[in-house]
């Protein structure tokens, strides 16, 4: 996808239809497209039989190559309420080179008005910047996820390289542009995907009989068969898988855990240690897939660390470059904003954050990520302001603009907590110190500073900075970072205030007539009781900003808490399962002689072990898609991120890091 052109240019006929500038192709029939869809993919991939025999709690998953405008999905989604069981859930995995624009996408499928109930969830889901990598989209029972780039790679990018794992699709809706309009799609190396993301016998349906289609699928090890096509195209092929291969290892497989060393889809019982938004998140990703979660939080109430401020502000550090770091920051953000809006919008307070550029280095920055952004027409997301608009937005003068964050905002972290904690297969347990956690036959046991023992299939560790206390977790390079946020009664001037401000440090809007600002950044600093230096350094900060209000808190007698973040080398969060460290360092002693060496082999995990930390300042940003990445190397679903991403978001990382540096962790 081009800088130039990231959205598909659409031509838009006299009947209404959307036609491909790019390919000067028709996105479905004239005839009728939503009967093509449903005769082509839904009825030749024996969908309604299907369906109606699967057991509840079962999981389908389909695979399409060419999201377009959703036409096929929403098919999809409306025969499977029609059909399937109540508890059965349905993924729908969709590749897209040139996606369409949110406004465009609307205008198409309001040609539908049968599908418009479903039309319109996906429209309020739909990324409001498609940026390339993989967008979870979820709609209770039914999710998507959506994979922005060229469809060989963006399937390719799904892959773990473990057959266990990516085995996950039942059946391929096989559409697109036609084979000889879009001849690069259809390659050898997407056949060679599609096989390898594909179950035993899957099933596959396609619009067309072009010969390098046959080749592509019979190599790849479908068998095929010619069934009359829809309307007036005479024929169409459909088929199943009917021989695989091996997994092919193109690279050292040290993010893998052995098969043996994972409990499987029997284990059902989920013991969480720490009940802040890490362990909130988590506990909530595994119960909404029926697993029984025990949380065991060591203070009052759940969020009483690092997430029990007054507000926290949800926003990301975007990058105008590609990378692990500012790809996951983009992709966190836009699920992190329809996740709480859906889970908790009774604390979510989405009036619009501006990130505002204080220093040269910022502007200059700013100036690179307005000019990414240009293309993308991102406006519902994030667009450059200058001084005067970033003003009006706030309310109140500001000396320099930046970029405003219309959807975003602050939210209530405590209440944040308690709601995703409010479910009937979570319990929480507060005032309960795990000291202990050990391996037993059956899975986990832990012990609290009591004298209490609890068990579980599964242990999560969710702990921030205590996560090293725990021997199996101790080697994870986390350092805390004391943050103190100040708070101060709203007065005539600060009650103007209409978004949050973030720059050197940040403000957010009055709150039952209080403002939250700061914070202090005190790098392994591990106190936390209130200093008032601290407060004269918030106060000093938010002086660069709003002079006149700083000068009215510099009045009050102010209030605030402090708090230990917990952060990683990378400052990237870490998610994942727990390798046994000293197996680790012996299976991949090659490394410290090559670091690209590619060694074969797997190594020993902990069994049933994950942790989840190392979320920093922004774990209200961060922590939805870390604890769906956890829940996917738990249940072994698809993951909602690249494979890229999960790598660099794996706790073993670093350890693999000082093995390529010849150096011990």
């Amino acid at each position: 996808m081009s800088d130039k052109h990231p959205h598909a240019q659409i031509e838009w006929r006299d009947d209404g239809q959307p036609l491909s500038r790019a390919f000067a192709d028709i996105y479905f029939s004239s005839a009728s497209g939503l009967g093509e869809s449903r005769y082509v993919f839904l009825q030749q991939n024996d969908l309604p039989e299907r369906w109606a025999q699967l057991p509840d709690g079962a999981t389908f998953t389909i695979g399409e190559t060419g999201f377009g405008t959703g036409l096929n999905f929403l098919a999809a989604w409306a025969l499977w309420r029609e059909t399937a069981p109540p508890g059965a859930c349905l993924h729908f995995i969709s590749v897209e080179k040139y996606p369409l624009h949110p406004q465009d996408l609307a205008r198409a499928l309001a040609l539908w008005p049968q599908l418009q109930p479903l039309a319109e969830q996906l429209q309020q889901q739909y990324p409001p910047l498609l940026a390339h990598g993989v967008h979870r989209l979820d709609f209770g029972r039914i999710s998507l996820t959506l994979v922005i780039g060229e469809a060989s790679a963006a399937f390719h990018a799904l892959r773990l390289e473990d057959p266990t794992r990516d085995r996950q699709v039942d059946a391929w809706f096989l559409d697109g542009f036609a084979p000889a309009k879009n001849p690069d799609m259809w390659s050898a190396a997407l056949f060679e995907n599609i096989a390898a993301l594909s179950r035993p016998a899957a099933t596959f349906a396609t619009f067309t009989c072009a010969g390098l289609v046959k080749r592509g699928l019979k190599g790849a090890g479908f068998t095929l068969k010619k069934v009359p096509g829809f309307g007036r195209k005479r024929e169409m092929l459909r088929g199943a898988l009917e021989t695989t291969g091996p997994t092919a290892i193109t690279e050292t497989p040290w993010h893998l855990p052995d098969s043996r060393d994972e409990g499987g889809r029997d284990a059902r019982s989920v013991a969480i240690i720490g009940a802040g938004i890490a362990g909130a998140t988590a506990a909530r990703a595994l119960a909404e897939r029926g697993f029984q979660v025990n949380v065991f939080e060591r203070g009052a109430r759940p969020g009483s660390g690092a997430s029990g401020n007054d507000q926290g502000i949800l926003y990301a550090k975007l990058s105008p470059k590609p990378g692990p770091n500012g790809d996951f920051n983009l992709h966190a953000l836009m699920f992190a904003l329809r996740y709480y809006r859906s889970f908790c919008p009774q604390a979510v307070h989405f009036n619009g954050l501006l990130q505002l550029a204080q220093t040269e280095k910022e502007q200059s920055l700013h100036a690179q990520v307005a000019k990414w952004l240009e293309p993308h027409k991102a406006e519902n997301l994030v667009r450059p302001v200058g001084a005067a608009e970033a003003g009006e937005l706030a309310g109140l003068p500001l000396p320099c603009g930046g970029l405003y964050f219309p959807s975003a905002g602050w939210l209530q972290p405590s209440v944040v907590c308690a709601t995703l904690l409010q479910h009937d297969n979570i319990r929480v347990h507060c005032e309960t110190q795990i000291d202990n956690l050990e391996e037993s036959a059956g899975g986990w046991s832990l012990r609290s500073a009591a004298g209490e023992s609890f068990s579980a299939d599964i242990a999560i560790v969710c702990a921030a900075n205590e996560i090293r206390e725990l021997p199996h977790t101790a080697a994870l390079p986390l350092r805390p970072i004391r943050g103190q946020v100040s708070g101060a009664a709203a007065c005539d001037t600060s009650r103007k205030l209409r978004t949050v401000l973030c720059g050197e440090g940040y403000i957010t809007p009055a709150f039952e007539d209080r403002h939250s600002f700061g914070a202090t950044f005190k790098l392994k600093e591990t106190q936390t009781q209130l200093r008032d230096e601290e407060h004269r350094e918030n106060l000093e900060i938010l002086a660069g900003l709003l002079p006149a209000i700083a000068s009215e808190f510099s009045q009050q007698q102010l209030h605030g808490r402090a708090a230990l973040r917990a952060a990683t080398p990378d400052y990237l969060p870490m998610a994942g399962p727990v390798p046994d460290w000293d197996a680790l360092a012996q299976t991949y002693a090659g490394l410290q002689k090559n670091r690209k060496a590619l060694i074969a082999e797997r190594t020993t995990y902990r069994r049933n072990l994950y942790v989840l930390g190392g979320l920093g300042s922004r774990g209200f940003t961060y922590a939805p898609l870390v604890a769906e990445v956890v829940a996917g190397w738990i249940d072994g679903g698809v993951m909602p991120v690249s494979a890229e991403l999960v790598k660099a978001l794996h706790p073993a990382r670093f350890a693999i890091r000082a093995l390529g540096k010849n150096r011990s962790t």
